[in-house]
């Protein structure tokens, strides 16, 4: 959700985080330096513009209340204290003016912080119009977290609250230390959206594991480690059929990604059998959704994720101050985890390049885009520059190939019909061996 906030598109897919523009850095530079409360005003506006609201009914705050917080020509604006050396004391504006990190080559008109009512996923055209928001998929939740990026997050937190065995952070850390301790780590507000704990479910972490467990019937791979502290229950009713029945759709896909290169021979792509593959996941998904069930579930889930996964998006001053800058979000996260005493996910980078791909296919065939052949046909027809659904679907199935050790592009292997009988192999004639002989004589 996050990612939407910083960068915004035209149409998906975003640019990949560690690819920021000069406009991205300074949004996520600024978003991190926001009160806990300003960010909570932030999510609540997300969850109040979101597309298709009639599919969860949950209420937002009102708006005049997130404007209150979030513009600061509101009067009553929100204000970082006072200046009681002069009478009457004067209101001091929000810190900084200046962002902390310098990046050389942002124009410095890039280098302002800049207010909440500005990110670029939440500021009104100039039309007026209010500008409709999405966040990811679950399953880009899932993806972030397999890479173990919220246990070396907590591990590093505690670390910084029970010792001095870490540097001292700036002060621009501190404030990104304090927002994540008290949105991610703490105990949300009651009446926020995205509040998804209570006393009958306090285990946050657990309460995720079961939800991927619902949607996708997967468990990080991590979880046998998880569980020792966050014990979860694995739901009875579950789509334990998605991972073999996406990885039969992909190949599907693949192959006729294969054949539309071909100009000549046999050209065996079906398009019925993808649409049929995409139809299968599609009722999966959506009836795990009926009555915007697990709404505010995959909301909260995805905003987590997307905020450490900024946070690791590029060499911001927590990560600085770690003395963990790298070139790459995995890198950045590998060198995090030996400072946790923790070890990332060996697959962290394929995990990162899957996960927005991977939910913007998701999402597509949540649409009910693909259920027909005609529709299907997107996923395959190579149209260099515009079908974005064919480019997109390329990346996924390279992307989980590689993060999963299972590879989408090989042949499948079809299951012969239960009623068929096999006949047996014939046996080998068994060798005849050679008599011992005694002057010619057999013994």
């Amino acid at each position: 959700m996050f990612l939407e906030l910083v960068m915004p598109s035209a149409g998906p897919p975003l640019p990949p985080p560690d690819q920021l523009s000069a406009t991205a850095l300074q949004a996520v530079d600024s978003l991190f330096l926001y009160a806990p409360l300003q960010i909570a005003a932030l999510v609540e506006t997300v969850w109040r513009n979101r597309y298709n609201p009639a599919s969860a009914i949950f209420t937002p705050w009102p708006q005049w209340m997130t404007d209150a917080i979030l513009d600061p020509n509101v009067a009553g604006r929100f204000i970082s204290g006072y200046d009681f050396s002069v009478s009457p004391p004067n209101p001091i504006p929000q810190w900084p003016q200046q962002l902390p990190s310098a990046y050389p080559a942002m124009p410095m008109a890039n280098q302002v912080f800049l207010p909440p009512n500005q990110l670029p996923g939440v500021k009104t055209p100039p039309a007026g119009n209010v500008q409709p928001t999405n966040w990811a998929h679950l399953i880009y939740a899932y993806l972030i977290e397999n890479t173990r990026i919220f246990d070396i997050f907590a591990r590093l937190l505690e670390t910084y609250t029970f010792s001095e065995d870490l540097e001292i952070p700036s002060p621009a850390s501190q404030i990104f230390w304090r927002n994540t301790e008290y949105l991610i780590y703490g105990d949300g507000i009651p009446s926020a959206i995205w509040n998804t704990t209570s006393r009958t479910r306090r285990d946050e972490i657990a309460n995720r594991q079961t939800v991927y467990n619902w949607m996708f019937g997967i468990d990080l791979s991590h979880a046998a480690d998880l569980a020792k502290e966050h014990p979860y229950r694995k739901p009875a009713a579950s789509n334990r059929d998605f991972i073999p029945t996406f990885e039969a759709f992909a190949r599907e896909v693949w192959a006729g990604i294969m054949n539309a290169r071909n100009f000549s021979g046999a050209n065996p792509t079906d398009p019925t059998v993808i649409a049929t593959g995409a139809r299968r996941l599609f009722d999966m998904l959506t009836t795990r959704r009926l009555f915007g069930n697990l709404s505010r579930e995959e909301f909260r889930a995805v905003a987590v994720m997307s905020w450490l996964h900024l946070a690791v998006s590029y060499n911001c001053p927590a990560i600085v101050d770690l003395k963990c800058t790298a070139a790459s979000p995995e890198q950045r996260l590998a060198k995090l985890a030996v400072r946790a005493g923790l070890v990332a996910h060996s697959k962290a980078k394929p995990l990162f390049d899957l996960a927005q791909p991977f939910s913007v296919l998701l999402q597509s065939i949540e649409t009910g885009k693909f259920n027909d052949a005609s529709g299907a046909a997107l996923l395959y027809n190579i149209n260099p520059g515009f079908n974005t659904a064919e480019l997109n679907a390329e990346v996924v199935i390279d992307q989980y190939s590689l993060a999963t050790g299972r590879d989408l592009k090989a042949t499948s292997v079809v299951p012969l019909n239960p009623q068929q009988t096999i006949p047996p192999r014939p046996r080998a004639p068994a060798p005849v061996r050679p008599q011992a002989r005694f002057n010619g004589r057999p013994t």
